[in-house]
């Protein structure tokens, strides 16, 4: 029983290191890739927090299997620096002994994380999901970037000079239209605001005072300038 409780202890420290530094590097990933997504954009802080709160769910499903192989390695890799475990074959006791209560322990986390997984995990990606979209049909323009092309929006490629962090408003809009293969088309306007149809299936774009410049790629010669005071598309 002390010789359980001594190999135990000496996972539970290198467990914790590891799980805490694996969940930190996890999380300082998400948030440099989401950052210029979340700040600035208008979403309350307790939005933001429960956005990382719930993504911590898939970090922990991938923290702690790895947490389980680095506390194994380490732990007996201590024991062994230590001559502890030869100490421990002199005395009688064999490696398969040693092996019991680590066995043990990875059975407990192993059925914490079925029940993790099966519970726990759709319900956080679930509610994750919906937050998403909720943020998404609320603030269309949280993907764009003050002087960055996005293109999230298939056969469309979008620059805006400046994005309100309030309002779904933009300013200096340059639109380059990919929809049609045998014409290009860029569209450039002042202003022009972003939102959903009612049944959220299609984005609409309001522009106003602008120009749009076609050019057949079949005749080159084809070139045609419309300037609108409003434009929807």
């Amino acid at each position: 029983m002390l010789l359980s409780r001594y190999i135990l202890r000496a996972l539970t420290g290198p467990f914790v290191f590891s799980f805490v530094t694996l969940m930190f590097i996890f999380l300082l990933q998400f948030i440099m890739k989401f950052i210029d997504q979340l700040v600035g954009k208008g979403l309350t802080a307790w939005v933001i927090v429960e956005l990382i709160t719930l993504s911590l769910a898939w970090m922990v499903v991938l923290a702690v299997p790895m947490s389980v192989l680095v506390a194994t390695l380490m732990a007996f890799g201590d024991l062994s620096s230590k001559n502890e475990i030869t100490a421990m074959k002199a005395g009688g006791v064999s490696i398969y002994r040693m092996m019991v209560p680590v066995l043990l322990a990875g059975l407990v986390i192993g059925g914490i994380m079925i029940w993790f997984n099966n519970q726990v995990l759709p319900e956080s990606n679930f509610r994750l999901k919906a937050l998403t979209q909720d943020i998404r049909r609320k603030k269309p323009t949280i993907a764009l970037v003050n002087g960055v092309f996005s293109q999230d929006i298939p056969g469309y490629s979008l620059l805006v000079k400046n994005v309100s962090k309030t309002t779904n408003d933009l300013v200096g809009v340059t639109i380059y239209d990919y929809s049609d293969p045998t014409t290009n088309i860029v569209i450039t306007a002042e202003r022009g605001r972003i939102s959903f149809s009612p049944d959220y299936r299609k984005i609409l774009m309001d522009l106003e005072r602008g120009e749009i410049h076609e050019l057949s790629l079949q005749e080159m010669s084809a070139y045609r300038k419309i300037r609108f005071t409003r434009h929807r598309i």
